[in-house]
């Protein structure tokens, strides 16, 4: 999924990310994102980045590799690069063991 500013503005739990998540989205690009749902994005395990270039050049319809260590977001379908904002390594365990709550009981 791709987005504009302030993407989740006015989500206050988590029931957005989840939601979007059950829906099969693997990652939302966006602009920026506002900072409660970024917060519960992680904590579900929902992959996101922020990259304003990629945001508005993607087009609906295209096909879109995202490389989370690096932060590079791929537009398989036009060729474009984008250079957006990679996470933390800590972020990355939290997503990668699909939220916060299983990276918790793994400890």
């Amino acid at each position: 999924m791709v987005a504009n500013k302030n993407f989740g503005c006015g989500s206050s739990r988590e029931h957005a990310p989840i939601a979007i998540k059950a829906s099969g989205i693997s990652c939302v690009i966006a602009e920026t994102f506002a900072r409660i749902f970024y917060r519960n994005a992680i904590n579900i395990g929902l992959p996101i980045i922020e990259c304003p270039e990629a945001a508005k050049a993607i087009q609906a319809g295209d096909e879109v590799k995202v490389d989370f260590d690096s932060g590079i977001i791929t537009d398989i379908t036009t060729g474009q690069e984008f250079q957006g904002q990679a996470f933390p390594p800590f972020m990355q365990k939290i997503i990668d063991c699909e939220g916060l709550v299983n990276y918790i009981n793994q400890k």
